[in-house]
């Protein structure tokens, strides 16, 4: 199974350098410490700002991630979905602009 980046289940605050430190195999306080430290050295926006996008976009760690919905139809179009790998053109326009390179030769 495949690591993934996860907020910790031991919060401090959101669980987000928790998370950090799991995924990297390191000690938890260490990876506050210095996370931490570059928030007040950085002058507290830009290490909030990416504390707080990361607490919003890091998922919890029981999370399941959402599985993809296939459709059947094309919104725009209503024509059946064939993404089904393969990527030929159903419609009969290739007949067609081969008839119009005959006429204009």
């Amino acid at each position: 199974m495949q690591k993934r980046l996860t907020k910790s289940q031991n919060k401090i605050l959101a669980g987000v350098f928790g998370g950090i430190a799991d995924y990297f195999n390191l000690d938890p306080a260490w990876v506050r410490i210095i996370g931490a430290a570059l928030i007040i050295f950085t002058g507290f926006f830009p290490g909030t700002a990416l504390y707080i996008i990361a607490a919003m976009v890091m998922p919890e760690a029981n999370e399941v991630s959402p599985r993809v919905e296939k459709h059947e139809t094309d919104y725009q179009t209503g024509r059946p979905n064939t993404m089904n790998g393969d990527f030929t053109k159903s419609d009969n326009h290739d007949e067609d602009s081969n008839d119009n390179q005959d006429n204009k030769n």
